[in-house]
């Protein structure tokens, strides 16, 4: 039997076992599958002569242990949501004693497992959905997934897949990562996600008047403005152009008996410029280009002004000639070339002007028959053909314009009749708003908003006549309505 307060060397044993106290769960922060908790206990008051050097806790089941000098122990490594006792021996020089009763049963809890992604999917400019799948909780419920982007940690939460992550920037690239969190904390983040791209921001359009049909919107432009293009990029399709030439005007001078009679030449169209899938993001000038003014009784024939959208620029057309010594003018589109019946039978035509590369065609030349004194000018070149040259009995044609957006521009205008043979036929405009030459009558203006030539105009004995003047440039840009709606 054991003697209470003499001790000898020969009695010295391992201690009495501990009395055991309560169990506790520690779960808070604690990372899945890594669970704690803390056991309690009372020493032995029979320590085996020795002083007690630890005190052990042991699992059960798991076998997983904690060791400390003083109650409490705190045993790790439990396993998430599995229920857990534990006993607790002493340990002095002499060796261990046996085990405490069992504990009271506690479960383990931790933060969630992680989740295992999905399918990230884009679904606007700044919004993308996330699917994942949820892993084990850990012990304690859910309360809710959260998805983080890389680049930005912008975030997104959910209590059930798939989380809409919103606040996105369009046109970026991202990827995405799945966190779950219950009462203890936030799990380890989930492997990350396939990489989408956030769609192209739509930007605001304004100017100019909008018409639509099904598919697209359209911004006509017929005086100044701007195209405005804010909060994106705006891809488009547009033609621009420039205002027509003016037709010559028809004249006659020189004293009774000797006396010339000009049949003036059309005026040419103005400059056309066509382009598909431009972009900007940003706003763009516009300056609409008018016709230009026609010439009576000798002078220079002038150009159609030039219409300017952003950094493009189409070019005014050539005014048709109205005098036989000179050349039409030059522009988008050649004016037509003059003729001259002189009675002294004196031989005198002019040449349509020449085209712009790219943007429109010359003028036709004028024609003079010397052996009949019969005479016609030329057409006015066309966006999209070649003024006629002059021919016997009949006034030549102004080129024809292009089409586009279901709209017709830059058409020549027609030359006068011959000054001499009322049987002659004045030339007609070009498709595309070219207007019409005349024998004996003003001629026809191109029509406004559509950059085609005027018509020119013949001389009768007794007076001068005025020509056509050309018609205005025009800017038309048309876009999906899906960029913006």
């Amino acid at each position: 039997m054991r003697i209470l307060g003499v001790v000898a060397s020969s009695s010295r044993e391992k201690p009495d076992a501990p009395t055991i106290g309560t169990a506790t769960d520690v779960g808070t922060g604690r990372a899945y599958n890594n669970g704690a908790a803390t056991v309690t206990f009372t020493a032995p008051t029979w320590t085996g002569g020795l002083p007690i050097t630890s005190f052990t806790a042991t699992s059960s089941p798991g076998g997983f242990t904690g060791t400390g000098s003083a109650s409490p122990i705190t045993v790790a490594g439990l396993q998430s949501n599995t229920a857990y006792t534990f006993t607790v021996t002493a340990t002095n020089a002499a060796g261990t004693s046996v085990a405490s009763a069992a504990s009271n049963s506690i479960t383990a809890t931790t933060v969630p497992q992680a989740p295992t992604i999905g399918t990230a999917t884009a679904t606007g400019v700044t919004t993308a959905t996330v699917g994942f799948t949820a892993g084990a909780t850990g012990g304690k419920a859910i309360s809710t997934q959260t998805a983080t982007s890389s680049p930005g940690s912008i975030t997104g939460s959910s209590a059930t897949s798939p989380i809409t992550v919103s606040g996105l920037t369009g046109s970026t690239n991202y990827t995405f990562t799945v966190t779950a969190t219950n009462a203890n904390g936030t799990s380890l983040a989930s492997a990350a996600s396939n990489q989408i791209t956030t769609s192209a921001p739509k930007p605001t359009v304004t100017g100019g008047t909008l018409t639509s049909d099904a598919t697209y919107y359209y911004r006509t432009f017929t005086s100044n403005g701007t195209l405005g293009i804010t909060g994106g990029t705006l891809t488009y399709d547009r033609v621009v152009v420039a205002g027509g030439g003016a037709g010559g005007a028809g004249y006659r001078g020189g004293p009774s008996g000797a006396r010339f009679y000009v049949s003036a030449g059309g005026g040419g169209a103005g400059g056309l410029l066509y382009a598909a899938s431009q972009t900007a993001s940003s706003d763009i000038s516009v300056t609409i280009g008018g016709g230009a003014a026609g010439i009576t009784n000798g002078g220079t024939a002038g150009n159609g002004s030039n219409t300017v959208f952003g950094p493009t620029t189409a070019t005014g057309g050539g005014g048709g000639s109205n005098v036989a010594s000179g050349s039409a003018n030059s522009g988008g589109s050649g004016g037509g070339g003059a003729s001259e019946n002189n009675q002294n039978g004196a031989t005198a035509i002019s040449n349509g002007g020449a085209g712009t590369s790219g943007q429109g065609n010359a003028g036709g030349n004028g024609w003079r028959d010397t052996g009949t004194q019969r005479a016609n000018p030329g057409g006015g070149g066309g966006a999209g053909a070649a003024g006629q040259t002059g021919a016997d009995s009949v006034g030549a044609n102004g080129g024809d314009g292009l089409t586009y957006f279901g709209s017709t521009y830059a058409g020549g205008g027609g030359a006068s009749g011959s000054w001499g043979n009322p049987g002659n036929i004045a030339g007609t405009g070009g498709s595309g708003g070219g207007g019409a030459g005349s024998y004996n009558a003003n001629a026809t203006s191109g029509t406004a908003n559509t950059g085609g030539g005027g018509g020119g105009s013949a001389a009768t004995d007794t007076t001068s006549r005025t020509s056509g003047s050309g018609g205005s440039g025009i800017v038309v840009v048309r876009y999906t309505k899906s960029q913006v709606d």
